[in-house]
Order: C-alpha cells, then sequence, then structure tokens
C-alpha cells in the first residue's frame, strides 16, 4: 500500500508552482489534502482548479503562530513549501525582510506541527545555503561553509535556520523532518513575469515574443542545472517517506547546459528564426552551478526522469496555452 493512501497532509503554499503539483500528485497517491496559503489570486487559482473540490482549503498568514497550530492539527504530514521568494533585484535590497518574513514562517510552522504531534514534516530549503566558492557539482556539506551567496544573504541565511531548527528539533523531540534543497526548478506554472521570471522562464518569454533578435546577458557560456517540476516533487515525496532524517539532500539534476546552449534550443523548439546576441558587459552570475545528487540517489532512490528537451517542449505549451498565443 501507498505511505501516503488515507494520510493527512497539509502543504504550505499549495497553491504556488511546485506547490500545486504536489497536491496533485498527492491526491493521486490516495493522501486526503489540506491547503494552507493565502486566498490565491485569479493565476494561482487556476493552478489547482482541476482538483478543487477534492482539496480543503484554509486561509493562512504564517507569521501567526495560532494559524499555524491550527493548520497543524490532525495532519499526518506537513510539507512546509510556503517562502517569501523575490527576484534578486529585490533581495539585495530587503536582506532584513527575506531573512525575517522566512525565518518566522519556517520556526512557528515546525513548531506548531511539533506541538500537534505531527508525524513527519518536509523542510524545504534551497540552493541560496551554498557559499559562492563552493565546489561543483556542489555536495550538500557546503551548505554550511562561509556565507551564504551574496544577492540572496537574508532568505540563505533564513533557509540555513530552518535546517539548523530541523536537526535540533530530531535531536531533541525525536521528530521526522526531511530537508530537501531544490536546484533551478521550472514547469509549467512558473513565473512568467519579465521582472521577477528566473532564468527559463524569461528566455521561453524572450524568444516566443521577439521578432527577428533577442539579447541575452553574459556571454553564455556560463552553466546551470534545472530541474523539471515533477522531478522535484518525487525528490520531496520520496525524503519524506523514506529520509526524514533532518539531513540535507540535493533534489536537481545533474545535467548540465550551457545558457547559450539552453536558449538556442528554446528557439530550435519555437521553430522561429531568431538571431541571439550576448552582451558580455551585463552580469552572468556563477561560471557553473550544477547538483552532486548521488546522496539522495542512494539514500532515497531519486532518479531526475525528464530531460531539458522534454522539459521546455512542456512548459512552452503550457505557456502558449496559458496565454492564448499561437506558436
Amino acid at each position: 500500500m501507498s505511505f501516503w493512501k488515507q494520510k493527512t497532509v497539509v502543504v504550505t503554499g499549495g497553491y504556488g508552482f511546485i506547490g500545486s503539483h504536489l497536491v496533485e500528485r498527492l491526491l493521486g497517491a490516495g493522501a486526503n489534502v489540506k491547503v494552507a496559503d493565502f486566498a490565491p489570486g485569479d493565476g494561482a487559482r487556476n493552478n489547482l482548479q482541476a482538483v478543487e473540490s477534492d482539496i480543503e482549503f484554509q486561509e493562512a498568514d504564517l507569521v501567526d503562530p495560532q494559524v499555524c497550530g491550527k493548520i497543524c492539527r490532525g495532519a499526518d504530514v506537513v510539507m512546509h513549501l510556503a517562502a517569501k521568494i523575490r527576484g534578486v533585484g529585490y533581495n539585495v535590497k530587503h536582506h532584513g525582510e527575506m531573512f525575517f518574513s522566512n525565518a518566522l514562517m519556517n520556526l512557528n510552522m515546525m513548531e506548531a506541527a511539533r506541538l500537534a504531534s505531527v508525524d513527519r514534516f518536509l523542510c524545504v530549503s534551497t540552493v541560496g545555503v551554498y557559499p559562492k566558492e563552493c565546489q561543483v557539482p556542489t555536495p550538500e556539506e557546503d551548505g554550511f561553509k562561509g556565507e551564504p551567496e551574496a544577492s540572496g544573504f537574508g532568505y540563505g541565511w533564513s533557509k540555513r535556520l530552518a535546517e539548523v531548527q530541523a536537526r535540533c528539533y530530531k535531536d531533541e523531540y525525536g521528530m521526522k523532518i526531511a530537508i530537501v534543497r531544490p536546484y533551478n526548478v521550472y514547469g509549467p506554472r512558473m513565473d512568467f513575469n519579465p521582472e521577477t521570471a528566473p532564468v527559463v522562464p524569461s528566455q521561453i518569454r524572450k524568444v516566443l515574443e521577439a521578432k527577428d533578435v533577442i539579447t541575452v546577458w553574459g556571454s553564455g557560456e556560463q552553466t546551470r542545472s534545472f530541474t523539471y517540476v515533477s522531478d522535484e516533487v518525487d525528490g520531496m515525496m520520496l525524503a519524506v517517506e523514506k529520509y526524514p532524517e533532518a539531513d540535507a539532500l540535493n533534489i536537481g539534476t545533474s545535467e548540465e547546459i550551457k545558457i547559450k546552449d539552453l536558449v538556442q534550443l528554446i528557439v530550435r523548439l519555437s521553430g522561429k528564426k531568431i538571431q541571439i546576441q550576448f552582451d558580455s558587459t551585463k552580469p552572468s552570475g556563477a561560471d557553473r552551478r550544477c547538483p552532486n545528487i548521488s546522496k539522495a540517489e542512494r539514500l532515497i532512490g531519486y532518479q531526475p526522469k525528464v530531460r531539458m528537451e522534454e522539459g521546455l517542449k512542456k512548459t512552452m505549451n503550457w505557456y502558449l496555452q496559458s496565454t492564448g498565443m499561437s506558436q
């Protein structure tokens, strides 16, 4: 029988990009799902439109510990995906706000789960815990070396704090807590807003809206590793089921791609004739970013299944359908 069958599972941030995919997967596995989130706007409401009648929704501000306590009551598993996430430009100017908001939500939710005797808890950390000078491919033990990368300093420290809380709660209270560090997740329902979108959706949008030329920041030689959302959800569920040991696992893919190759692939999939220009005067970030996923492979049997080309096709098709654009 499935581990999840008949379990009551709370997903914070369940109307969000990754959260909505997780909610659907949990329902498919036979779980009873309660979503705790802010009142969803029109876009977010569409994320769970197909399963809205199958979930229980609770509007929740997780900076209030009493609200968190109410959410956790009667739950078998709490999967805490809710976070305040903003673009790099915002993060750089608001380290205090990003640290405080996220630290408070993490502290409140884990404590509420403890007080409610929740059987298992998922702590969702971030690759932002890693320092700029980390090894590549990056092993989990680099997560507490030096300082988190400067642009996400406040956010990175809030997630390090959550991981420390998880370890302390396991040691003192015997809580079963899984910790995952998602790596550059992309897929349908993600943020395509040009002001805040990460690499994959911003490049897809650029290509689909371009007439004949697009400009990409940096040389295009820098490499990244992108994880399709269904693989990320797999990793989260496997971590809760098989390794609730308050010990972080990278959930990503070892498939690396140069940014210039990513953009060329998007252009090819779009079927358009577009010239790509690279602006080397603009910042391009770290030369390489890629996780070492051998620990997750060994301990929970995690294996990413969706290759970059397939994931991009699915993401582009979703964007075209959701915006009514024709390719």
